[in-house]
């Protein structure tokens, strides 16, 4: 094949024509999200991977989405620095940090810097136009000879405001979409064990936001990726229950004339660009299918949680945790929670049999035996997240945690919106940024009376 799509693991495919090859996203071994979530399909490594590029012996271009760690793999970005033969150049979305651009260029990799919605031309018949979305994430349009790639993969494209957004900011380059690519499964914490029916709704409005894109981008094909995975932590397990997965994906879209062009692929599929069609792909679709839901009834060791921390661990996390906030974001934490906007955190230890109380004008405060706790977790949960400038992305995403009550979720989140306003570039080196992302939640807090 002259212009060929191959599928490669999760939320990764690359494109290769003879003369260049742009591959997406890999993440191929390993867990990530503090061991939350494993691949369920183990049969690709990072080895495997780079030594396919290499024998291709091509011009290699890598694009990431965005710096989850699913889609940005550092073990496989330090593999390829030290075996891959030849060059490679990485493209990622512009940003105000710029931190995944000094990362890249450390490492010895060229970087071309996506300007929003401006084309990136790799070949004669190879280009890529990238598009930022919401917070940090981006998707990609990808034209290869005559054939236009959307890829979505996790932006909540989930109403027709946002499919317009989509269709209007790629109609410069583009008036069709021949393969959509768009994540089909929830990927975060979604309830407690004893609430299935959050998990239930979340999988539906996965589903309904495929059918919504299927029906106002009316791509040629629709490739559901980037779902992938099991919740692999003996803390969050349950999440699996009422999960999508290609199957239940490919029943659901046979009932509607919407959605019947929905096509699944495997790891080592791949397609002729210029000539794969829906009624072309049908048999590939039906053995990627049968492939996922054999491994998904696979049973699987589950990961019990990390040795527990000690309290002064815990302590000393914290304090380095608010040192960094507030080298960033001096007296703004502060400041939010007197006035009641950031509410101190209560977190629960099962593994200590402790609950504290964190603040950031107190500091750490340990409560007596029984008193009330908004969240639940390990300490050694509570150690990563304190510590990674991901922390609480990264746990929220694994949901090796529990909630006690309804409001408990939001007052997590609006703790650590310092966290993650430093990890999104803001703080005193952008006053103006800053200011202006904080009018807006403030304002969406009054606005929602809360």
């Amino acid at each position: 094949m002259t212009n060929q799509l191959k599928f490669v693991n999760h939320a990764s495919f690359y494109i290769a024509n003879g003369e260049s090859l742009l591959l997406v996203d890999p993440w191929v071994e390993g867990t990530v999200f503090n061991n939350g979530w494993r691949l369920l399909d183990s049969t690709t490594s990072n080895a495997g991977l780079i030594g396919e590029l290499a024998a291709r012996k091509c011009n290699t271009f890598i694009w990431f989405s965005h710096e989850h760690p699913d889609h940005f793999s550092i073990t496989f970005i330090q593999k390829l620095k030290q075996a891959f033969p030849g060059k490679v150049t990485m493209l990622y979305q512009q940003t105000r940090d710029r931190r995944v651009l000094a990362f890249l260029k450390k490492n010895g990799f060229d970087v071309i810097e996506c300007a929003p919605g401006i084309t990136i031309t790799l070949d004669r018949k190879l280009s890529i136009t990238v598009y930022p979305f919401a917070e940090g994430d981006s998707y990609c349009l990808i034209q290869s000879g005559k054939r236009f790639i959307l890829n979505l993969n996790d932006c909540p494209v989930s109403t027709q405001a946002l499919c317009r957004k989509v269709r209007t900011s790629i109609a410069p380059v583009t008036d069709k979409i021949d393969i959509l690519f768009t994540q089909f499964g929830y990927a975060n914490w979604v309830g407690n064990p004893f609430e299935p029916g959050l998990r239930r709704r979340a999988a539906a409005e996965k589903r309904e936001r495929i059918s919504l894109q299927m029906r106002t981008l009316a791509p040629g094909l629709t490739i559901p990726f980037a779902s992938f995975v099991a919740f692999c932590s003996i803390e969050n397990s349950y999440l699996n229950d009422y999960q999508n997965s290609a199957y239940t994906i490919r029943q659901w879209s046979s009932l509607s004339q919407d959605t019947e062009n929905l096509r699944f692929m495997k790891p080592g599929d791949s397609v002729d660009l210029d000539h794969a069609t829906a009624g072309n792909t049908v048999r590939m679709s039906q053995a990627a299918v049968a492939h996922w839901e054999q491994l998904g009834c696979m049973t699987r060791p589950l990961l019990p949680p990390e040795p527990s921390a000690s309290l002064a661990d815990l302590k000393a996390a914290f304090t380095r945790y608010r040192k960094v906030i507030a080298a960033h974001l001096p007296l703004l934490p502060h400041a939010l929670e007197r006035l009641g906007l950031i509410k101190p955190l209560r977190i629960h230890f099962p593994d200590l049999r402790l609950s504290v109380r964190f603040s950031y004008v107190s500091g750490y405060i340990a409560l007596p035996p029984g008193s009330a706790f908004d969240i639940s977790m390990s300490s050694s949960s509570a150690v990563f997240m304190f510590t990674n400038e991901y922390g609480f992305n990264t746990t929220h995403v694994n949901g090796r945690f529990r909630t006690a009550n309804n409001t408990a979720l939001l007052r997590f989140f609006r703790f650590f919106m310092p966290q993650n306003m430093v990890r999104q570039g803001y703080g005193i080196r952008h006053p103006l940024a800053t200011a202006t992302r904080l009018a807006g939640n403030v304002l969406g807090r009054l606005r929602a009376g809360a």
